[in-house]
């Protein structure tokens, strides 16, 4: 697994923990359960995937994540915003454009060091532009 798709696995992790303490708590907000168990199977689809598996995994991903954030706007805080430029497709519609500045050029840098073949930190090169305190894998 590449160090971005750990990153993000990872902050899909912590989602997971945080709805299982809301759960904990009895609030109502997954009656069926199945916002867990659609998170928990998109995490375990993203790790070493196939390519083909990879790109089916993304897709449920940007499904999952748009679907959450209209059906669930009061639990919105608990999305990390790296997951919805990750996932995106629709799941961009809910960043502003300045946001979408921000990552488009932490993409940019990342292919830049591909071409360059130079080894590139993702989450050093995500706190350079936003300025921002990451989780560490």
């Amino acid at each position: 697994m590449n160090q971005r798709l750990a990153y993000h696995v990872e902050l899909l992790n912590q989602l997971a923990i945080q709805l299982a303490k809301l759960e904990q708590s009895d609030l109502e907000y997954n009656q069926e359960n199945t916002i867990l168990q659609q998170l928990g199977q998109l995490i375990e689809s993203l790790k070493e995937p196939s390519a083909q598996q990879y790109d089916s995994a993304v897709f449920d991903g940007q499904q999952w994540l748009h679907r959450f954030l209209t059906h669930n706007p009061e639990l919105a805080p608990a999305i990390h915003r790296d997951l919805l430029w990750f996932f995106g497709g629709d799941c961009l519609h809910f960043m502003p454009d300045d946001e979408i500045e921000k990552y488009q050029l932490l993409d940019d840098a990342m292919a830049e060091a591909m071409l360059r073949n130079t080894p590139f930190n993702y989450t050093l090169s995500r706190e350079a532009i936003f300025g921002l305190s990451l989780i560490h894998i």
